[in-house]
């Protein structure tokens, strides 16, 4: 899949967390001199593998277990029994690698989230071999009627999980190693908005060394450490603090001498980019205050291809209704444990905003007592003290959202869409968040990519976190974006009833 695939992102801090190395970094640092050549080729090394795409990882996965699985047959040659045939090994690697790739996207094993800590590498390489191990058993048992020796299962998985975990250990010290440094072109605040980010677990690759603005003479903070100095003297700048990487903001590019100190910077061989750009391909979201009504123009959004609408509607039939009959056994169960905690009703419904502005009626579990809202419109918050013992579990799982299957069957919803909100929420949204109301351009869906990538709203400044990554969605919204929302979807499902 080449849909970028990003980590959850955690926003709506007012306050600057610790911002500990990267406040001194600031400061001028001396210029090395005397880089050894092994280091700056690993360096190097961990910049390309920054940008690495998860079909490249999918690529290397695959190889690394078809070769195990050759070199596995080669050294226990199969003895089948007479009555059961023993699966030949281009059977074997078409199963187990398909089983190894259903996994790793459940998983989240190709996420550039991965590779940012040693604790996720080990848990999510773990979970993918095991559950590709069982998938793997249950197709060449169940669908072909075969089986394959347990020693080359073994021999197999035991080579991959020791080669693929050995290679992203080592992509994760050569990415750390990368020494990225980035320059922020704009105010204080896009400064502060990076470093925020920063501390929240977003781009871990890179060290902000500060900040170059426009010169105003006698403005406040014009001794700030974070100033590095005047756009006028960015390339000086540039090769003083070692950058690398250049993300300029739209005021200054906007600037009617933009071109003047823009061009020595785009012949540095260093990266430039705008904001917008930079957050679109580092964080998989659309920064909302830095475009304009042309965004909606050059985007090239196809929420209205017939084709691409044919499929979608065609896919969303297929698998809602294909989950509505394997999950249709456990609703009596959710439903008596939802009786036994309080008595009230099972399902909740409520009027929600559809496509193109379109009220309908979206149906989930109940999950809060039955006087949580009393009419009112109240925003969810974390550990909310108004939902049940039942309901907090059915949350944390997402079983909360399969009644609206239902309103998937009948068109009003898709599996994989922008959330839809109530209509006074909706109201209010629009007034203070700018685009708001494009995220209606398509239908809303049961889970999103804001969904995987953010937690519960639970302010207008989550809010505008989420609409970020519903306008990503609107521009890069493909069939492969949607199976890499479903499988994530499915892996919070997984961990969440553990």
């Amino acid at each position: 899949m080449d849909a970028p695939l990003m980590g959850q992102v955690c926003g709506g801090a007012t306050a600057l967390p610790a911002l500990g190395p990267f406040a001194r970094a600031s400061a001028e640092v001396p210029r090395r001199t005397g880089a050894n050549p092994a280091i700056r080729f690993f360096r190097a090394l961990g910049r390309v593998l920054i940008g690495l795409r998860p079909s490249t990882w999918l690529l290397v996965d695959v190889v690394l277990l078809s070769a195990a699985l050759a070199a596995g047959y080669r050294a226990f040659p199969p003895v089948s029994p007479d009555d059961t045939p023993h699966v030949a090994l281009w059977q074997a690697v078409a199963v187990f690698s398909f089983a190894l790739i259903v996994a790793s996207l459940v998983f989240g094993l190709y996420e550039r989230e991965t590779l940012q800590g040693r604790s996720r590498i080990l848990t999510r390489a773990l979970l993918t071999t095991f559950t590709a191990a069982v998938a793997a058993y249950a197709i060449i048992y169940i669908v072909m009627y075969c089986t394959v020796s347990r020693r080359v299962t073994g021999f197999a998985f035991a080579v991959f999980l020791t080669g693929g975990i050995g290679v992203r250990l080592w992509a994760w010290l050569a990415i750390h190693q990368a020494d990225r440094r980035l320059l922020v072109v704009g105010s204080r605040g896009l400064f502060d908005s990076f470093i925020r980010a920063k501390g929240e677990g977003l781009l871990p690759e890179y060290q902000i060394v500060g900040f170059a603005d426009e010169h105003v003479p006698g403005r406040t903070g014009e001794n700030d450490a974070h100033l590095l100095g005047d756009i006028e003297r960015l390339p000086d700048l540039l090769d003083r603090h070692r950058v690398t990487d250049i993300v300029v903001g739209a005021a200054p590019a906007r600037g009617h001498r933009a071109m003047e100190w823009l061009a020595p910077c785009l012949g540095t061989g260093r990266r430039v980019t705008n904001e917008a750009t930079f957050y679109e391909k580092a964080v998989g979201q659309i920064l909302v205050d830095e475009i304009t009504p042309n965004w909606f123009l050059f985007a090239d959004l196809k929420v209205h291809c017939d084709e691409r609408a044919t499929l979608k509607r065609l896919v969303d039939l297929i698998i809602a209704g294909a989950a509505f009959l394997v999950s249709a056994p456990l609703w009596p169960l959710i439903a008596l444990g939802i009786k036994l905690c309080d008595g009230g009703p099972v399902f909740y419904s409520q009027e929600r905003v559809g496509q193109n502005g379109r009220p309908f009626r979206l149906h989930k579990f109940r999950t809060m007592r039955i006087d949580a809202e009393n009419g009112r419109s109240v925003w969810c918050a974390p550990n909310d003290p108004r939902v049940t013992r039942v309901g907090r579990f059915l949350r944390r799982t997402r079983i909360d959202e399969w009644p609206q299957l239902y309103n998937v069957l009948v068109g009003q919803m898709s599996l994989v869409g922008p959330r839809p909100e109530r209509p006074d929420i909706v109201s209010d949204l629009r007034e203070k968040l700018p685009y708001y109301a494009e995220r209606h351009l398509v239908k809303p869906g049961i889970t999103g990519w804001a969904q995987i990538s953010f937690r519960y709203g639970a302010s207008i400044e989550d809010a505008r976190r989420k609409l970020q990554y519903d306008l990503y969605y609107l521009k890069h919204m493909s069939f492969e974006l949607d199976l890499i929302i479903l499988f994530r979807t499915l892996g919070t499902f997984l961990k969440g009833a553990c």
